[in-house]
């Protein structure tokens, strides 16, 4: 209609910058058009939905199979199912309206063109209010009436196509809510089991039996690399300052895991640290919007006179946005694989860990991460090579930092929705005598990709279907936590042993001496046990106390 009002008679030059103005609105039209069937897109799913269609020759059982084999809700499946195939219903009813409706149309214009009376009455026989004598109007019986009555009945398949498109919108709904908590396919070589005491151990690397005096709690204290007391009082629970040789043990493991990776053909990039909320919805579970991320509300534009308010998110993981990177893209075969070192700093609300962890830095709300991040073919088992590639990269780096460590399978309770499989890198903690996670690895196939509508090859072929990207992540270095494992397996009784390879970050320096007491905790002994003096029984207190008042 834009260029439909311009004169189209003007001179050669005249419509030829005519045509630019045009060419150049209709791009603008166009990306806005790109945008608004990329947020509303029925393709934005996990899994396909093909899949929980029986009649299309799939199996849904299978999908209940799988969610029953995560401990999750079976009932999801049923309802994803239910709520499509009335969808579905809906979908061919309106179609059905739509094209009753374009026939009043036809049939109004070739009265109109024959210049028929439009009739004195658009009352309609009482038959008509019944809705299997409307839907078997035909051009035949149409003819019978006039163009007033046409109208009528043209109003009222409106009305019809109002309610089927509220009730469609409405199982649209429920139908991917439910999608969206259904789980990714598990790989055939995840243990089920719901309990974590039977994660399978596939390798153990080092000496994983030593027990050292000291916890990073106290080490951490003792080289005066953190202050605790000062980091709570400014930003809170779990609040830190960390300085002096702790910034140095940070950075220098930053630069060596970029290092590393950049040496096996990884991209450096660096992320947002926040994301828009219809973005981070692509990337997230809805769980983690209540027990991870903190939701960031400001203006949405430097405009003085703007006063509509954005909600964005703090990002969890360098994953998330690095995800989106390439969001509603094609990837041609040539582009592939995309193989990413994310670095960024991380926050998380920690909502559900209260006790765990309270003192010290290796649970808390702000820390920096590398990560790795691939997309790949779905085809020739591609990602699962990929996935070998990136526990290994992380292998590499423990070893050159003499971490002991063992690889776990995760088992399948355990998984979040996205992963088909999880390989976590649980590392050995003499002071505290545990294992603990320092990496965790995941292959999420084309679950991610759908949602984000990361295609792969260069367009979609004539009656072929539209194929998806594989996405892996996997932890490098989670700066904290390594540090305070360096810190525990490198202690001496004078002082801590800076890796090797950390060196050369760190102005060569070899050796941190401690120049603090231990603390408390460092009273423990290794068993646990407490070697302070127990408190004297209250009777006893009480039998020197003067009681004259």
């Amino acid at each position: 209609a834009e260029f439909a009002n311009n004169d189209r008679h003007g001179c050669c030059t005249d419509g030829f910058m005519l045509q630019c103005h045009q060419l150049k609105r209709l791009h603008q039209l166009n990306n806005s058009l790109k945008r608004l069937r990329f947020s509303t897109s029925s393709l934005k799913m996990v899994l396909d939905l093909e899949l929980f269609r029986s009649d299309k020759g799939c199996c849904p059982e299978k999908i209940r199979e799988n969610q029953s084999k995560r401990f999750k809700d079976v009932t999801l499946v049923d309802k994803v199912v239910e709520a499509d195939e009335k969808w579905r219903k809906l979908r061919f009813q309106a179609d059905n309206w739509n094209k009753l409706k374009n026939l009043c149309s036809k049939t109004i214009g070739l009265k109109m063109k024959n210049k028929e009376p439009e009739g004195e009455s658009d009352l309609l026989p009482d038959s008509l209010s019944n809705i299997e004598e409307l839907q078997a109007l035909n051009p035949d019986t149409l003819e019978k009436f006039t163009v007033l009555q046409i109208k009528r009945i043209r109003g009222l398949i409106d009305d019809y196509i109002n309610k089927c498109e509220s009730e469609r919108v409405g199982c649209e709904k429920v139908r991917h809510e439910c999608l969206f908590e259904v789980g990714n396919w598990l790989h055939d070589s995840v243990v089920v089991s719901n309990d974590e005491e039977e994660n399978e151990i596939v390798r153990v690397v080092g000496d994983c039996t030593t027990k050292k005096k000291f916890s990073h709690v106290d080490l951490l204290a003792m080289i005066d690399g953190v202050d605790y007391e000062r980091g709570a009082n400014v930003a809170g629970n779990r609040g830190y300052f960390l300085k002096g040789p702790g910034v140095l043990l940070q950075q220098a493991l930053i630069n060596l895991a970029l290092q590393t990776l950049v040496g096996s053909g990884y991209t450096p990039i660096y992320t947002p640290f926040f994301m828009r909320k219809e973005v981070m919805q692509e990337v997230a579970q809805l769980s983690q919007f209540d027990e991870e991320l903190y939701k960031v509300v400001g203006k949405g534009s430097e405009r003085d006179d703007d006063t509509a308010v954005e909600e964005k998110y703090l990002i969890a993981t360098s994953e998330q946005p690095i995800a989106a990177f390439h969001r509603g893209e094609w990837m041609s075969t040539s582009d592939l694989p995309k193989k990413y070192a994310g670095i960024s700093s991380c926050f998380r609300q920690e909502v559900g860990s209260h006790g765990r962890d309270t003192r010290g830095i290796f649970r808390v709300h702000q820390f920096e991460k590398v990560e790795q991040f691939v997309i790949c073919s779905p085809h020739d088992n591609e990602s699962w090579k990929h996935l070998d590639e990136m526990v290994n990269n992380a292998e590499k780096f423990y070893q050159a930092l003499n971490i002991p460590y063992r690889i776990v399978g995760i088992v399948s309770g355990a998984l979040n929705n996205a992963a088909a499989k999880k390989l976590d890198l649980e590392a050995w903690f003499p002071g505290s005598g545990a294992f603990r996670e320092l990496c965790s690895c995941s292959n999420c196939t084309d679950y991610q990709a759908r949602r984000l509508l990361v295609r792969y090859g260069q367009t979609k072929k004539m009656n072929d279907k539209t194929e998806l990207c594989h996405m892996l992540n996997a932890t490098m270095c989670a700066s904290t936590r390594v540090i305070c494992c360096i810190l525990e397996n490198n202690q001496t009784e004078e002082g801590i042993i800076v890796p090797e390879l950390l060196r050369p970050f760190m102005g060569n320096v070899e050796f941190i001496k401690y120049v603090k007491t231990a603390p408390i905790e460092g009273n423990k002994d290794v068993k646990g046990k407490s070697n302070k003096k127990k408190p004297e029984k209250i009777e006893e207190n009480l039998k020197n106390l003067d009681v004259k008042e």
